[in-house]
């Protein structure tokens, strides 16, 4: 890519637009960091693609010992998961540009029986996880749904829209799975067409993706076979809609490794617009486009997602100063591979500091994680909701990261001093949460 367009694309991300000198990876690390973390998280398979612009710098597969089949290639075919959403949110923008959808258009116009009350919810704040809409994957009642086959995509978002708001439209950030589910469905509304054709036809042949597809389009032998959290082999749910929109697609490296040139290289003006960062009401600006995540790490600008199902993690990430493309596909769910990142560009991971202020402590939320943090000594434990007990130790001035994950999960208190609010990175992104008692 030319020097120009990671300068437009830095500039449109509101990141500072000095181009340093990453130092090229080192392809022996590189390879014995991988290893080291599938021994130690028990990935049975993974394939790292590391691009920059057009030089192929490493495209590699690895195997475990005593993992099941062959070694997978660029041409494997991984659950994405959630770097689903973005291919999702380029579908809306299609949509936009042939004048069948408005960005500001009142959700309840597609969507009237249940939201034609709330005018002020708009087909933006779904696409930038602002809308307030309860994530369905958490909430009682999801399972029986994903058990059953013949489950449509309407049904998910009647679960959430059954559920209370978190928050006003437009006036917090909050990750929800039901943003991207209802603008599935306000495909196949606008359109009269299943959402998996309409992707194909508007976006993925477009770009030449010919090796991203629906999941459930394919046999499970089609894919690489993974293992749950747990080490258990877990076959992806029964109903397909369970997974369109937010998080249903399969791909291999070599296709998104096109899509990362295809988009964010080539400066693709609909593909640059995910990676703009979001608003809210108030002007406040959040690290998050449309389906895809615009917060930095470890001081790289960065356009990335993560993506998890339940025996499949993937990430896929671009850096416009330094013009690399990162891609990881791993046959284990939900392991962080935040944690490989550090390795793959060269840097350390944060590591412990001194003290600096005192130490948050109580209950605090942000509309997706309930958090309890409790201070022992200079150490935080924080129980962390869906996620589980961390350690955090301090790493600079208001900042903390996780002992056991410090290239995933970071606190960051206020410059003002205030200790009843916090931002939390975990992997790509970034919840900001309130104090709620203690």
């Amino acid at each position: 890519m030319q020097l120009k367009t990671a300068l437009a694309l830095a500039t449109l991300l509101g990141l500072c637009v000095a181009v340093p000198a990453l130092a090229r990876p080192d392809v022996v690390a590189v390879d014995t960091a991988v290893r080291a973390y599938m021994a130690r998280e028990g990935i049975p398979t993974a394939h790292v693609t590391i691009i920059r612009g057009d030089e192929l710098i490493l495209q590699r597969g690895f195997s475990s010992a005593g993992s099941d089949g062959p070694t997978p290639d660029a041409a494997s075919v991984f659950p994405l998961g959630s770097i689903s959403k973005q291919f999702t949110a380029a579908t809306i923008l299609a949509l936009i540009d042939a004048g069948k959808v408005r960005l500001d258009a009142s959700v309840g116009e597609y969507l009237p029986e249940w939201f034609a009350d709330e005018p002020a919810l708009h087909v933006s704040h779904l696409l930038s996880q602002t809308s307030g809409l309860a994530d369905h994957l958490w909430l009682e009642g999801y399972r029986p749904l994903a058990d059953d086959p013949a489950t449509p995509i309407a049904a998910y978002v009647a679960l959430a829209a059954d559920t209370p708001r978190r928050f006003a439209p437009g006036t917090r950030w909050a990750y929800s799975n039901t943003n991207y589910k209802a603008l599935a469905l306000i495909v196949e509304r606008v359109t009269g067409r299943p959402f998996d054709n309409v992707l194909a036809d508007l976006v993925l042949r477009p770009a030449g993706l010919d090796g991203i597809m629906s999941c459930h389009s394919l046999r499970p032998d089609q894919f690489v076979p993974g293992v749950s959290a747990e080490g258990r082999h877990t076959p992806l749910d029964a109903s397909a809609a369970a997974y369109v929109g937010d998080g249903g697609l399969c791909g291999n490296a070599a296709a998104l490794v096109k899509w990362i040139r295809f988009g964010l290289m080539s400066g693709n003006g609909r593909i640059s617009r995910l990676a703009l960062p979001s608003r809210l009401a108030d002007g406040t600006q959040v690290p998050y486009g449309f389906g895809l995540s615009t917060r930095g790490f470890l001081g790289h600008s960065m356009v990335w997602h993560s993506g998890n199902v339940d025996s499949h993690s993937s990430m896929i990430a671009y850096l416009p100063e330094e013009d690399l493309g990162l891609v990881i596909l791993t046959s284990k769910g939900f392991v962080w591979l935040t944690e490989l990142m550090p390795m793959l560009l060269g840097d350390a991971p944060p590591a412990r500091a001194g003290v600096s202020g005192p130490p948050p402590s109580g209950r605090f939320e942000d509309s997706l994680f309930r958090y309890v943090i409790t201070p022992d000594g200079d150490t935080l434990r924080v129980e962390i909701d869906l996620i589980g007990p961390l350690n955090f130790i301090p790493a600079g001035p208001r900042e903390y990261v996780a002992e056991q994950y410090p290239a995933t999960f970071r606190i960051r208190m206020p410059a003002d001093g205030s200790r009843d609010r916090f931002e939390l990175d975990w992997g790509e992104v970034r919840s900001y949460a309130r104090r709620v008692g203690d």
